[in-house]
């Protein structure tokens, strides 16, 4: 969601042609997320979110086009996507396509104003989204795996800021724990896979709706539950027992987990903390992007996650899940 391309104001005026739109009354750039380029676009129909991507392929769009269509027939609450009038999910702009969707009511809430009861709400949602999506047939691998993580880890090894070196070195032995833990068939389906405080809108105190569904693939559903759990629940350098439990219990209210999956929260849980330590390093360290064009996220809140599982340990986290 960072300004990476620079879009002229025709091709706003074209992209409100190709919706339907009416005319452009207003751009304004959104500076946060790490490899698009969005902005609110304001027109005589209302206000509308507009993505601009040079990174997602086509069948990425469609997958996700599908799937958002999959949850509104299951009234879920997501966001709603607009087709342009040539009947493709997208728009091929600049280099890049272009979605559209609806704006979508509510706030973004933080710490310290979350609460045990937000928590409860939040995993409900997330237990009912791998539940209704269960019958979905659209199929994404996921593109951020461990092998990408590791791709990754050994290029910032030899990177020649010797503190990012030795921080990919460490981030490496804790991907191999991860790896090492995880055993065992578990279920797999449709998860987001990135929802952070930044992909859910409230509604007071209820959840408004669930977005930015591009990271969603087919994956491990344990995966879905510990990457939240790492995005709300942790604060201060530590995790919150409260929050934890209360979002765990909330899920299992929908969906219990099974005993593979319980076994293996650990694994995934640490690989997550690698993988979005990874990706900041990458996507916002070392951005040359200025602030006014990306809102920087600092690597180290995550690196501290994976420092605090690791010491932890698998039983260390069954007690603060309460499991």
């Amino acid at each position: 969601m960072a300004v990476h391309t620079a879009l002229s104001p025709e091709a706003f005026t074209r992209v409100a042609e190709a919706y339907g739109l009416g005319a452009v009354r207003e751009v304004t750039p959104i500076p946060q997320g790490s490899i698009n380029t969005n902005h609110r676009l304001e027109t005589d129909a209302g206000r509308f979110f507009m993505r601009h991507t040079t990174v997602r392929s086509a069948d990425d769009l469609r997958f996700e086009s599908a799937l958002l269509a999959h949850l509104t027939e299951y009234h879920f609450p997501g966001p709603v996507l607009l087709t342009p009038r040539t009947g493709a999910p997208f728009l091929e702009l600049e280099g890049g396509r272009v979605s559209v969707f609806r704006w979508l009511p509510g706030e973004e809430l933080r710490h310290p104003h979350l609460t045990a009861d937000h928590m409860e709400s939040l995993g409900t949602e997330l237990g009912k989204m791998h539940r209704d999506t269960q019958s979905f047939s659209g199929s994404r691998e996921n593109p951020y795996g461990p092998e990408t993580v590791r791709q990754w880890l050994v290029g910032l090894a030899r990177h020649p800021d010797a503190e990012l070196a030795s921080v990919a070195q460490e981030l490496e032995r804790y991907l191999d724990k991860a790896e090492a833990v995880r055993q065992g068939l578990e279920p797999r389906g449709v998860i987001h896979a990135d929802l952070f405080m930044d992909n859910v809108k409230w509604l007071a105190d209820r959840v408004g709706a669930f977005f930015d569904f591009e990271m969603a693939c087919r994956e491990a559903y344990g995966l879905d539950v510990v990457i939240t759990l790492n995005a709300w629940c942790f604060d201060g350098g530590q995790y919150l027992p409260e929050l934890c439990r209360a979002f765990v219990r909330g899920y299992q209210d929908v969906r219990p987990l099974s005993a593979v999956e319980r076994g293996n929260l650990f694994g995934h849980a640490l690989f997550g903390a690698v993988r979005f330590t990874s990706s900041r390093i990458r996507d916002y360290h070392l951005s040359p992007l200025p602030a006014d064009k990306l809102t920087k996220k600092d690597y180290r809140t995550y690196l501290n996650r994976a420092r605090a599982l690791a010491a932890m340990g698998p039983q260390g986290l069954f007690e603060l899940l309460g499991l």
